[in-house]
């Protein structure tokens, strides 16, 4: 007999987030994060992929609030928790690496002097034993001379070390979900590269749930298990990542792939391929297909209504009237 798959560790159901007295920034998104499972939430900027961190980790704006749905982690709905009790989840069961060390870093606190406010917020451990934990924490994120390094401030160390420090302090109390928003941003290409092999390998070691949110296709395919494509606030493909990136079946996928470099024009003629317009303002979004407007592809029927949620394939989604890939 088939053992039942386990539950998973993420689960957000028809997720919806409002702004003010009703704008819509956030509608209807579903996705899930199992254990020792990697998800790459991908999409332009403004279609919603770090607010949904954001209402994961229970730190929306204070205009900013969800209208409908749940987020369960562990079987717990955040949702329904007071700010007290969410407390003992952030930076406990789970944790977020954000975009910009330098600003998520207290630029007047020493780097380990911030690792070890977390550790005797949530272990509760003496000083002298928060410190002890702090310095394997700066050496398990391999930033060498570990112990010199505790007592720097952030702007003494680079982009990429400053990156280290967030990540010691995401996984300082050994958290079942790590969010990572953006984490090579504004990083050379070997410290990226590093940094992805970092958080590869300590998902590994603790058997971590990792929602890598990011734009890259080629940092997806090299570390993702699953991709979740975002357009305009809302899910428009998801999938193994090989199936979804080798035949994407939604013509935004399909535009987010022609435009990546894939070669020398003056040596191949390749040219890059772009999406014409931009991603509509949360206030102005169509009433018919959220992508219709920018879509190639697009015919009356996408212009009266939504599409919705229908399968591509096994373990597969699209919300699209006309996919453009090959079927499955």
């Amino acid at each position: 007999m088939t053992p039942a798959p386990a539950a998973p560790l993420l689960q957000v159901n028809d997720l919806s987030i409002r702004y003010g007295k009703g704008v819509p920034l956030v509608e209807q998104l579903n996705f899930t994060v199992r254990r020792g499972e990697t998800v790459g939430l991908v999409g332009e900027s403004g279609c919603g992929k770090s607010l949904t961190a954001l209402a994961v980790m229970g730190l929306l704006a204070e205009n900013l609030r969800t209208s409908s749905g749940s987020i369960e982690l562990e079987g717990t709905n955040l949702t329904a928790l007071g700010q007290n009790a969410l407390r003992g989840y952030r930076g406990n069961r789970m944790a977020m690496i954000f975009q910009e060390p330098l600003t998520a870093l207290n630029p007047v606190m020493t780097v380990g002097a911030q690792v070890v406010e977390v550790l005797r917020a949530h272990r509760r451990m003496g000083r002298a034993e928060a410190e002890r934990r702090a310095i394997e924490l700066l050496e398990q994120v391999r930033i060498p001379d570990a112990a010199e390094r505790f007592h720097d401030y952030p702007h003494r160390l680079s982009g990429g070390m400053r990156q280290r420090v967030v990540i010691a302090i995401a996984i300082a109390c050994n958290p079942a979900l790590l969010i990572a928003d953006e984490p090579t941003t504004a990083l050379d290409v070997t410290v990226q590269a590093q940094i992805l092999q970092l958080l590869k390998s300590l998902q590994r070691d603790a058997d971590l749930g990792l929602l890598l949110i990011t734009h890259d296709l080629g940092v997806v395919r090299q570390v993702a298990d699953r991709i979740v494509v975002m357009y305009a606030g809302s899910v428009v493909e998801e999938g193994a990542v090989d199936a979804v990136l080798d035949n994407p079946q939604h013509p935004y996928t399909a535009g987010l792939l022609a435009a990546r470099p894939h070669g020398s024009f003056s040596a191949q003629g390749h040219r890059l391929a772009d999406i014409r317009g931009a991603v509509p303002p949360p206030e102005s979004r169509p009433g018919g297909c959220l992508f219709e407007p920018r879509c190639a592809h697009a015919q009356a029927d996408c212009k009266a209504a939504r599409p919705p949620r229908s399968a591509a394939g096994q373990d597969r989604s699209v919300r699209c009237y006309h996919p453009v890939g090959k079927p499955n």
